[in-house]
């Protein structure tokens, strides 16, 4: 029998945890501390009738601006081709996130989940789940044969997807795919404010990550909206929805898609004599409305750029002398 060695045992070298990446998902961009105001950008495909290297040449510029994020809306499309094509030209030539935008519309359930697969291996992440618009020409929506007729739907649908594809256990802010949702606290011509409310919850419940409002006009809309939502259980930020108010013509056009009326005092201010008089007062009036919002809380803000930059680069470069300045005192846009 040998005698036992004395040699000392060797304990196995203890496993590090592999250091996962920081995410990078609109959800975790919306949710965490900031020290800068998060602004994104809201851009659709070129139109039929457009130049398309105009219309590159500026999404390029403000992809270069570096946005917290991007969405891409269908645009002028009959389907959801361009869409992708737009989708991947940012991704190809930015790391800034892209959110598509995903509607119930022209297809059944399989036909939705299908489309939410070609967008995973495309590599978006980002969605935001809406019910559509009626299609042309029709004044009402009627849900397709087989298919959705509600966001919260679409939500539970693209949650299911996930689910099958990357494997469930995840906590609300750290699954694979975030996604946002709309909603509405402006007044509007065909809305109902209460109806809005409990299709929001629906949303919050089917797994929406945050909101985004509709365009509005008033921070007393977002306050009242934003305080009747949390007393009803709402808890996911909202970000504001804003235009930048440098086009007169482009605010009424918007009135005509969204219902929600400019106030009389803006269209006011903003009759100005000259292109460069109105561009100013249209940028004063959008960084006063962003600073009353701040004021409330606001978790970020979206601009509809109609493809158009000028605007939306000098509100964003404003935001971010005025972040610096903020920091230098010793504050944030969420103090």
């Amino acid at each position: 029998m040998s005698a036992p060695s004395l040699a000392p045992q060797q304990t196995p070298a203890r496993q590090q945890a592999p250091v996962a990446d920081p995410p990078t998902g609109t959800s975790w961009l919306v949710r965490r501390p900031r020290r800068s105001t998060l602004v994104s950008f809201e851009v659709f495909p070129p139109r039929p009738d457009a130049d398309p290297d105009t219309v590159w040449s500026h999404i390029d510029a403000m992809a270069q601006a570096g946005p917290d994020f991007f969405s891409v809306t269908h645009g002028h499309s009959a389907g959801t081709g361009v869409s992708r094509e737009a989708l991947r030209h940012l991704r190809r030539t930015t790391s800034t996130p892209v959110m598509a935008h995903f509607t119930c519309g022209g297809t059944d359930r399989a036909g939705l989940e299908r489309s939410v697969e070609q967008l995973l291996d495309d590599g978006v992440r980002d969605l935001l789940a809406l019910r559509g618009d009626p299609p042309l020409g029709s004044g009402q929506w009627e849900t397709p044969r087989g298919g959705l007729g509600r966001a919260s739907e679409l939500v539970s649908l693209i949650r299911d997807v996930e689910r099958r594809r990357f494997g469930d256990g995840y906590r609300p802010g750290t699954r694979p795919l975030s996604v946002s949702v709309a909603c509405y606290p402006s007044p509007a011509h065909g809305r109902d404010f209460e109806a809005d409310l409990a299709s929001l919850w629906e949303k919050q419940e089917a797994g929406a990550d945050y909101a985004i409002t509709q365009v509005l006009y008033e921070p007393e809309d977002y306050a009242r909206f934003l305080e009747r939502a949390r007393s009803e259980g709402i808890h996911i930020p909202v970000v504001a929805g804003l235009m930048p108010l440098s086009n007169p013509q482009r605010l009424r056009r918007m009135t005509e898609i969204t219902g929600v009326a400019v106030p009389k005092r803006l269209t006011d201010f903003l009759a100005a004599g000259t292109p460069d008089e109105l561009r100013r007062r249209g940028i004063a009036a959008t960084l006063s409305l962003i600073d009353d919002l701040l004021d409330l809380g606001c978790a970020g803000f979206h601009l509809y750029t109609f493809n158009r930059p000028d605007a939306a680069l000098t509100i964003l470069e404003h935001l971010r002398v005025r972040d610096a300045a903020r920091e230098y005192r010793g504050r944030s846009p969420a103090s």
